[in-house]
């Protein structure tokens, strides 16, 4: 029996995974200078009542943009073959670029932005990156102005980040089991290590590590677009110092744009709740210079 879609009010099902909300009025088209459509990749074991806060803090901002968010589950990240996570990432393609460029709704070419959210959502936009290609052709890459990046990427080292890792799956399973949450961490922290060394022994890329790699190959991702990195000094998962290196890395090769916004004292993918106007505003700044950047 194929896996059910979850209740996510506002959103039709493409898929058990993938949900889309369309703008105000589907009749009229996005102004010029809002996107066409905004992809997020919500961060693992989200709930649509969390993630739809994202949504509508996005509808606010563009209100006849569509929205599709794709919901994932951590251990989906971690431990489904390479194959299943792009393919699960196809009813985007599908929908949002039936032609390589995709349409705007009058012809004109897609503006796309993209919001990935924890590893989870990290590992998923670079699988439908890849999606893309496998639709339209490794010679081409996935049209987007910006890639906004929610506490991601975190350090690659499996030993120094399973703690974190172990930690954030237990958030999302910890009431399935009557125990003390300690335990549950535990489980997943033994099920981690377990997966590693059976992926070491099968000479397989950890998730992680091939979406890191993915994201800043110049053949998947054009050079002509922007990022912003949003992140905080206290997020409990992804440590600071990891994503810094990380984005230091991204300065070097070429990119339009690659900008941070730092938070003060906010936990994972916890900055929008409490920062709201800064976590808005330094997305929509973003957005209108990676537009401007792309018209020049």
């Amino acid at each position: 029996m194929p896996p059910k879609s979850v209740s996510f009010p506002g959103f039709t099902p493409l898929s058990d995974r993938i949900y889309v909300r369309n703008g105000n009025d589907a009749r009229n088209l996005a102004p010029p200078d809002h996107p066409t459509t905004i992809v997020i990749f919500a961060w693992g074991d989200g709930m649509p009542k969390h993630v739809s806060k994202y949504a509508d803090g996005f509808h606010s901002l563009y209100p006849f943009s569509r929205i599709l968010v794709a919901m994932s589950k951590t251990l989906q990240a971690s431990n489904q073959p390479l194959n299943d996570r792009i393919q699960a990432m196809m009813p985007i393609i599908d929908t949002v670029f039936p032609t390589p460029t995709g349409d705007g709704g009058d012809g004109a070419e897609e503006r796309v932005l993209l919001h990935a959210m924890s590893n989870t959502g990290g590992i998923f936009v670079a699988a439908a990156m890849v999606a893309y290609q496998e639709r339209h052709g490794k010679d081409k890459q996935m049209p987007h102005e910006l890639l906004v990046c929610d506490s991601t990427p975190g350090g690659l080292v499996f030993s120094a980040q399973v703690g974190r890792w172990s930690h954030a799956m237990a958030v999302g399973t910890a009431k399935m089991f009557p125990w003390p949450f300690i335990v549950t961490q535990t489980l997943w922290w033994v099920f981690l290590w377990g997966n590693y060394l059976l992926e070491r022994l099968r000479g397989a890329e950890p998730s992680g590590v091939w979406a890191n790699r993915v994201m800043n190959e110049a053949g998947v991702v054009s050079r002509k677009t922007s990022r912003l990195y949003l992140y905080s000094k206290e997020d409990e998962i992804i440590w600071y110092e990891d994503l810094e290196e990380n984005v230091a890395g991204v300065k070097t090769l070429g990119y339009r744009a690659v900008d941070t916004e730092l938070f003060e004292g906010s936990p994972h993918v916890g900055h929008m709740r409490m920062h709201f106007k800064q976590y808005w505003n330094r997305i929509s700044d973003c957005w209108k210079a990676a537009l401007a950047m792309n018209r020049d």
